[in-house]
């Protein structure tokens, strides 16, 4: 073993880990290559003005689809920034999934529109650099260590005995297909372990329909990781996930047992696995507030309020 070998990791893929064995704390930010990407392509005015971007998105922004590429790749590589804006994305900033997923529909043919929406995630990214993901140990109390917006850092839906708390939602044919845009995030001791920004192959025909859809892709997500936590003998006992949603004809479909029901036949594949998934034990769903149905941050642009809320809960 060559010295030095078989200490904390501090640095990864562009991530800062930052380990408090005696705090049982991690924190992993992104700064450094953060700072990187905007110094190399923002102008000095930019920087300056990113100071006052504290959201990548704005609600009203829609961006044309375009036949051909307006913007030269010797101008500005669009494509390069996005790749990079994804790799933050997947790696430590679910604040910007939903913005980063929305500029990679465009990414063949760039107009000014997105570009500059592209430089203003770089520029938010640059304003909020210093965020970052935390992980707490448990501290033996049998208080859990969920997002500190709330109350004893206890989200409202954690009741200290589910280890991973799972959340879906969807908006409604959101994009101008009409396709739906589904939104999941799974948390675990005091941060985001997996989330995910995606708009549906299909054309959903209720917000139902669309719930279930999201609700499919956050089960199969949520199940495959207990798997793994159970491997690890990190999840020692077999009670059901939680999935937390906060449409009530989606949880009535799926709790509804193994059943058919003639309004959902278009999406009775979907459904049914779910019916099966409750049935067996694996999940259960849960009625969740929309003010606190963490998923929303996934699947629309939110107003700067509501955002910076939403964000308190993943990222500090």
């Amino acid at each position: 073993i060559e010295d030095g070998e078989g200490k904390p990791i501090e640095f990864l893929l562009g991530m800062a880990i930052d380990q408090d064995l005696d705090a049982g704390t991690i924190r992993m930010s992104m700064e450094a290559p953060i700072v990187k990407l905007a110094h190399g392509i923002l102008t000095p005015e930019e920087i300056v003005k990113s100071a006052d971007v504290d959201f990548p998105m704005l609600s009203s922004a829609v961006l044309p689809r375009l036949k051909e590429r307006e913007v030269p790749v010797s101008t500005f590589d669009y494509l390069s920034v996005v790749g990079s804006l994804i790799h933050f994305a997947n790696c430590m900033r679910p604040d910007i999934a939903l913005a980063v997923g929305v500029l990679a529909r465009h990414g063949m043919t760039p107009g000014k529109a997105h570009v500059r929406a592209a430089k203003r995630v770089v520029m938010y990214l640059y304003n909020a650099r210093k965020l970052g993901i935390t992980y707490r140990r448990p501290d033996g109390s049998g208080r859990r260590h969920v997002p500190v917006i709330y109350e004893g850092a206890k989200h409202p839906l954690d009741n200290g005995l589910n280890r991973l708390q799972t959340f879906a939602d969807s908006d409604y044919a959101g994009d101008e297909t009409r396709k739906s845009t589904y939104g999941t995030v799974i948390l675990m001791n005091g941060g985001p372990i997996s989330w995910s920004s995606t708009m549906g192959k299909t054309i959903a025909m209720s917000t139902c329909e669309a719930e279930i859809h999201a609700a499919v892709v956050a089960v199969k997500d949520a199940i495959h990781i207990k798997k793994m936590l159970q491997d690890l003998e990190l999840y020692p006992d077999d009670r059901p996930l939680e999935i937390a949603e906060d449409n009530s004809a989606a949880i009535a479909q799926a709790n509804s047992g193994i059943k058919y029901i003639r309004n959902a036949k278009h999406y009775e594949i979907r459904l049914r696995f779910l019916q099966q998934k409750v049935v067996d034990k694996d999940v259960e769903f849960k009625y969740c507030p929309t003010d606190h149905q963490i998923a929303d941050f996934f699947t629309k642009p939110l107003g700067a309020a509501m955002f910076t809320g939403f964000r308190k809960n993943l990222l500090s």
